[in-house]
């Protein structure tokens, strides 16, 4: 079983708790990530929900940034910085976005695997990973994603020496 990580806010006020394995990483240049991460997308970890438990959230006001609410995103009451989001995109996953800014240094994360909205982009990436614009081509393969880390195994996070 993977130790618990905890994870925090800008100001220190703010935290949550990680407590199970990264199901994938992505990069999401929508308009609503770049308004939520004060940033030109989103570099955000993907877990289900239940190992970012909520009871285990502290210091967070939720808003829905969009309509219908696809994700309920979770922000610090004092520094407005954006800590956690949830969805429930099907009856399969629940599941629970944390920026990759937010963990502790010393936690190594898995890679990025895509960039999701990139139609949205504010500047050119110079990667290799793949790009996907539209909704539902960006839906459709960060769904691959999730499908893929269920049956091949998780990421685990590790702790750097």
């Amino acid at each position: 079983m993977m130790s618990e990580v905890h994870c925090s806010c800008s100001c220190g006020k703010a935290s949550l708790v990680v407590a199970g394995p990264v199901l994938g990483r992505v990069r999401c240049h929508c308009s609503i990530c770049q308004t939520a991460n004060k940033a030109a997308f989103a570099d955000s970890t993907i877990l289900t929900a239940k190992h970012v438990p909520l009871e285990r959230v502290e210091h967070l006001a939720f808003k829905t940034l969009k309509k219908p609410p696809a994700l309920q995103r979770g922000f610090c009451r004092s520094c407005n910085c954006f800590l956690v989001a949830y969805s429930k995109p099907s009856r399969l996953f629940y599941l629970a976005f944390v920026p990759a800014a937010r963990y502790p240094a010393h936690i190594q994360l898995p890679e990025p695997v895509m960039h999701l909205c990139y139609e949205s982009r504010i500047a050119d990436v110079d990667d290799d990973l793949p790009k996907y614009s539209g909704l539902w081509p960006s839906q459709l393969a960060a769904l691959g994603m999730l499908i893929r880390a269920r049956f091949s195994g998780p990421s685990r996070l590790r702790h750097e020496a």
